[in-house]
């Protein structure tokens, strides 16, 4: 029992890597990143707002509820929020201060 809660971690402390970067091409990007990387690598925006950093109340995970997480409000959630849609998918950036900090990936 022990050893299934051990990977069941494992693939949720990689789940939460994965939602702070997001490959682009053969690149990455991470947060950290410069927003002038950012355009250099996807263009411009969709679409671009502030970001008060307030819950939303989206949820992540599959489109129908289940297995989905809420979206909690923190400092990484404040700042420009620029939204791309590509492939499928729909990938918010949030910008402070000219850098990257925090990145989402929804499958829409």
């Amino acid at each position: 029992m022990h050893r299934y809660f051990a990977i069941a971690l494992f693939f949720c402390a990689c789940n939460v890597y994965a939602m702070e970067s997001i490959r682009v091409g053969s690149q990455l990007i991470v947060v950290g990143d410069s927003s002038a990387k950012v355009k250099e690598m996807l263009g411009n925006p969709s679409s671009r707002s502030k970001s008060s950093g307030k819950s939303s109340g989206s949820k992540k995970g599959s489109g129908h509820g289940k297995g989905g997480v809420k979206v909690q409000s923190n400092d990484k959630t404040k700042g420009e929020k620029w939204v791309y849609r590509r492939n499928g998918h729909t990938i918010t950036i949030i910008m402070a201060d000219g850098k990257v900090t925090h990145i989402d990936d929804v499958a829409r």
